[in-house]
This record gives C-alpha cells, sequence and structure tokens, in this order.
C-alpha cells in the first residue's frame, strides 16, 4: 500500500490543530439556524452544535491530505460478475432485507515505521448463500481479486505495509428466500487470511463493529456491518482518522477526519471534527460532513468514551440538516496510534431515521 510520508504526517498534526477546541466559558446562548449560517467557526466542546456553522466547504475542507487519503480513487467499484449469474439476479430482485459488511485488514493505524510487508490473502465465504462484491478498497497492483467461480466464495491476494486494503460486499443468505426477514437464517460468514480467520453468524452481521488485532505492529482487522430491512431507510459506512492533540496530555481531545460511504461503499463526501471533555466533564464530539463538492449535508454531534476493557473505545450520536432537525444515528468504535509517526481510526456506520407515520 502506498505509504504516507513523514512530512504529510505533518500536514495532518498541523491542519488537524485547527480544528481542535479552545477553552470556553460554560455560558453558552443556543444559537438559531439563521446565525448558524453565518457565523465564524470557532470549535468550541461546550456549544450546542460545537462552534460550527452551516455554511458550505471547499471540497475536502480544502485539506489536501483528504483528498490524499480519502479520495474517491481510495474506493473503487467492481463489476462482479457473480450478480448477474442465472438465479442471484432473481434474488435481489426478491423484496428482503439487505446484508452489508465492510472488512479492512492491514495497518488501520498508518504507522509509517512499518517498513515490511503482511500477507493478506485469503478468502470470505457464506454457508450457505451468495457473496457479490460490491467495493474494493486502497486495492494496488499487487493486490487483486481473484477471478470468480462459486457465488459463495470470494478469494484475493493481498499484502499491506503502514496502511490496509479492504472489500465491501452485500451477502444473500440463500436459507432466507421464503421471507422477508433473515432472523431465522442459518447463513454462517467465514473471513480466513494467514493472521486471522474467523466465523460470523448472518444474525450477527446486523450491526457490528468490532476491530481484531493480530500483531503487536498494529496489524489488525475491523468488521463493520449494516443490515437493511425490507423498505427501510438508507444507511451506510463511515471510516477515517482518529487523533489525539499531541500537545494534550491531562484532558483528552483530538481531531477525526474521513470519509462518509453508501451501503454499497459508494463514495458520498466527507466529514472532519473533533472531540474533547467539555466543561461539565462529558465526553462530546462535533463534526461537519459535506458532499464531494464541498456542500454542506449536516452537523455531527454525539458522544464518545473508551472501553473499560479493551483498547480504543466507542462512539456514538446524530446527524442534524440545515433546519437543525435529527436526520440519523452515527455509532462506531476508535483507536489511537501507538506511534507517533501514526494517527489512529475510526470505523462505523450512518443510519437515516425513517419517517414516523401517524394516522389522522
Amino acid at each position: 500500500m502506498k505509504r504516507a510520508s513523514l512530512f504529510l504526517v505533518a500536514i495532518i498534526t498541523l491542519t488537524a490543530l485547527a480544528w481542535l477546541p479552545a477553552c470556553q466559558s460554560p455560558e453558552v446562548t443556543e444559537p438559531t439556524s439563521q446565525d448558524l449560517y453565518t457565523r465564524e467557526q470557532v470549535p468550541d466542546l461546550d456549544d450546542p452544535y460545537g462552534g460550527l456553522n452551516l455554511a458550505d466547504e471547499a471540497p475536502a475542507f480544502g485539506d489536501p491530505m483528504m483528498l490524499e487519503e480519502f479520495g474517491e480513487s481510495m474506493v473503487q467499484e467492481y463489476d462482479d460478475p457473480i450478480a448477474n449469474r442465472a438465479g442471484v439476479a432473481e434474488m435481489m430482485r426478491h423484496r428482503l432485507g439487505r446484508h452489508y459488511l465492510m472488512i479492512t485488514w492491514g495497518n488501520l493505524e498508518r504507522d509509517t515505521t512499518i517498513t515490511f510487508w503482511t500477507e493478506w490473502s485469503g478468502s470470505l465465504t457464506v454457508d450457505p448463500g451468495v457473496i457479490i462484491l460490491r467495493r474494493i478498497i486502497r486495492f494496488e497492483e499487487h493486490d487483486q481479486i481473484l477471478p470468480r467461480e462459486r457465488r459463495d466464495l470470494l478469494e484475493w491476494e493481498s499484502f499491506t505495509g503502514p496502511a490496509f486494503d479492504g472489500i465491501v460486499v452485500r451477502i444473500i443468505p440463500t436459507s432466507n428466500l421464503s421471507s422477508t426477514d433473515v432472523k431465522d437464517s442459518t447463513s454462517v460468514v467465514t473471513f480466513s487470511t494467514g493472521p486471522l480467520a474467523i466465523s460470523f453468524t448472518i444474525d450477527e452481521l446486523r450491526d457490528i463493529h468490532r476491530v481484531i488485532q493480530v500483531d503487536d505492529a498494529g496489524n489488525a482487522v475491523a468488521f463493520n456491518s449494516i443490515y437493511i430491512p425490507p423498505l427501510g431507510c438508507p444507511k451506510g459506512f463511515l471510516g477515517g482518522i482518529w487523533k489525539d492533540d499531541p500537545d494534550t496530555t491531562d484532558v483528552p481531545r483530538g481531531t477525526f477526519r474521513g470519509m462518509w460511504m453508501s451501503d454499497r461503499g459508494a463514495h458520498m463526501g466527507f466529514l472532519k471534527g473533533f472531540y474533547g471533555l467539555n466543561s461539565d466533564g462529558d465526553r462530546v464530539f462535533f463534526g461537519k460532513w459535506i458532499s464531494l463538492n464541498g456542500q454542506f449535508n449536516g452537523l455531527l454531534k454525539g458522544r464518545w468514551g473508551p472501553f473499560p476493557d479493551a483498547p480504543g473505545g466507542f462512539f456514538e450520536g446524530v446527524y442534524l440538516d440545515r433546519n437543525l432537525n435529527v436526520r440519523g444515528d452515527l455509532k462506531g468504535i476508535w483507536k489511537k496510534g501507538d506511534h507517533i509517526s501514526g494517527g489512529g481510526f475510526f470505523k462505523g456506520r450512518w443510519a437515516t431515521r425513517c419517517p414516523t407515520l401517524t394516522s389522522s
């Protein structure tokens, strides 16, 4: 994979510091939506909306490093011939719930001191069922998807250094074709590589966000899944860098930045924000989601915290539209980098809230 230079790491650090919140007075007057259109952005953990505004931004927030790390070329659409096979296309026309799974493997912390390669060549299987590959993530010349012979088996060759590779797939459990739900399915999904082999039931893959470390060098595998029921509202994935402020040791705070993806892994835009403790001691985060061309798509706000018995932690919150109405929910996991040269990461999902139907 591409190795980020120390120069680019310095750019990340400097641009991140511009989004770190300064100490603020706990006395806050809540702004109106009109105020939020025009006010200057000053990150503030005590403000109801983080001191951010509703204005559009430059593409990728005007940050060259975001384009380098999270540009559209990082996630490539894959035309899977399995989707056109007789029988599979018919399955996809059924009004079934949809399972999507994003798997990323390698050095998720982006430790630029890594000087060796790790082989991740392996496979993904579902028994019984169908796997349709939708996107490949950060594949380069030495990485490839092997020709597909079976609809229940996906194989690849992959090697990572100081970064990672990944895939986004749709999984169709064939045992549920007589139902519009998959809760009774017995299908099992198995990820198998040299560093890690693990299986999940299809029910476990409704909303899983899990990272499994495989060595002391930072290599790990992240599993993020979503399930969209029949006639369900849109959902998708989140991912990026979660990085502590290097100048702060007593009060945790930092920044995050990354990409907003559809259920199929399509690049839908960028997100950027900050986290820390407010004046009440609450762990909060705020951020902004923009489209690929910089158009405002939502304000992000929520809470975060460490896991009590494992490295890293969780985040959960909501995203709001320009009228400050809650449009959906966010959740996921994060882990700080163990090396000064590499940032941490976050992985998760977003989910649009379905409109509530009321009877007259």
